[in-house]
């Protein structure tokens, strides 16, 4: 019943502006053009996924720094604004956004980008559909497509705030960015279980939508290849009509793939199910940095994804390519190893989600890129 009253208050609530939701007196003022879903429930986000306590954390920075901040969400056309901005802050900048006339004189202007370059992204995911009917002989339709950043626009921002690593910062090499900050995504913290019976042989795939964007395609077809191995399929397949129907058999009528569903990842049941297995698989085409590796290395799983993930090799085991093959030999690998190495490696991913994927990281470094934009000693 919660989570229904939840969803109806976002529903409804996705195109509201929320005028100063820190409750300040600031004369300064900021407009976030990110997402009022974290805003609408008395104060408490819902943590089933990390944007929702970053755009809070963002607004509380944004505050500290003297600015009263409204918030509407990313794609609402006609907000209604009322006031006068002297900071912006825009996760999906454009040309006829509509809050173009409420910028003040002088108005520093934040891209706060948490994925790679559209252009790149759409054709990586269009690639994949090609591959697939190729293997398969059935289109499917995309499902993360998104609309190109203009040139002319991106690059007359102040900043470039980038969720994501050097290898997401490259897919935007055709543009001439302005000064540029790669911020971490961030984990959960206190999930990761205390007892655990993990298996080399068990393996999560964790993702939201999109499934041939996030590769669980390939892994369908790996698996039923390796009926000692079992794999945990976590994400909102069950949405994707088409993608369910070419995979009937592999999702519903093998036995060591488990359809799970989408999970929250603060819930009983992705730490009980977590807890079996040693190994996240994520071999996408095209992410920022994703954040549900970092819920991955939270609960002790340690990461198996592709270059476009946004990690480096000491974090995280990196493909080499995407192919079924490479996946297939890497999987076989890592399934003979001793419960001793998959221990030990469960303990170190979960260490660095704490260290290198914190709150407390981000928000560091989110204050440094925001201060060091607005000229604030």
């Amino acid at each position: 019943m919660i989570r229904l009253i939840r969803k109806l208050t976002e529903r409804l609530g996705r195109y509201r502006t929320l005028e100063n939701v820190c409750g300040a007196s600031h004369t300064r003022r900021c407009l976030l053009c990110y997402v009022v879903a974290p805003f609408l429930h008395g104060g408490e986000p819902n943590p089933a996924h990390q944007n929702q306590w970053q755009a809070r954390e963002m607004a509380r920075i944004i505050d500290s720094l003297g600015y009263c901040v409204d918030v509407i969400n990313y794609d609402n056309p006609k907000p209604g604004l009322r006031h006068g901005y002297d900071l912006l802050i825009d996760i999906h900048p454009g040309v006829d956004r509509p809050y173009l006339p409420y910028l003040n004189q002088g108005c520093r202007k934040i891209a706060y980008i948490t994925g790679s370059n559209p252009v790149v992204a759409n054709r990586a995911e269009s690639d994949r559909l090609d591959d697939l009917f190729a293997r398969r002989g059935v289109r499917l339709a995309p499902r993360r497509q998104s609309i190109p950043f203009p040139a002319q626009v991106l690059e007359r921002f102040d900043a470039f705030c980038l969720i994501g690593s050097q290898q997401t910062l490259a897919t935007y090499h055709d543009f001439q960015l302005p000064r540029t900050f790669l911020l971490p995504n961030t984990g959960i913290s206190g999930i990761a279980p205390e007892d655990t019976k993990r298996s080399p042989l068990n393996f999560m795939f964790l993702a939201s939508g999109g499934q041939v964007h996030k590769g669980l395609d390939l892994l369908l077809d790996l698996f039923p290849r390796h009926p000692e191995l079992h794999l945990y399929v976590c994400s909102s397949f069950k949405s994707e009509r088409d993608f369910c129907e070419l995979y009937r058999t592999e999702l519903f009528n093998t036995p060591n793939i488990h359809a799970v569903g989408f999970l929250d990842i603060t819930s009983n049941r992705f730490r009980e199910i977590a807890s079996c297995c040693a190994w996240m698989l994520l071999p996408s085409c095209a992410e920022g940095m994703s954040g549900s590796v970092t819920a991955a290395m939270s609960v002790g799983l340690v990461p198996v994804v592709s270059t476009t993930c946004g990690f480096e090799t000491d974090h995280a085991k990196i493909l080499s390519d995407c192919r079924i093959e490479t996946i297939e030999k890497l999987v076989v690998e890592l399934s003979h190893q001793t419960t001793q190495q998959v221990m030990e490696q469960c303990r170190r991913a979960v260490m660095i989600a704490e260290q290198q994927y914190s709150t407390d990281c981000f928000s560091r470094l989110f204050r440094q890129a925001l201060e060091e934009t607005v000229h604030v000693v």
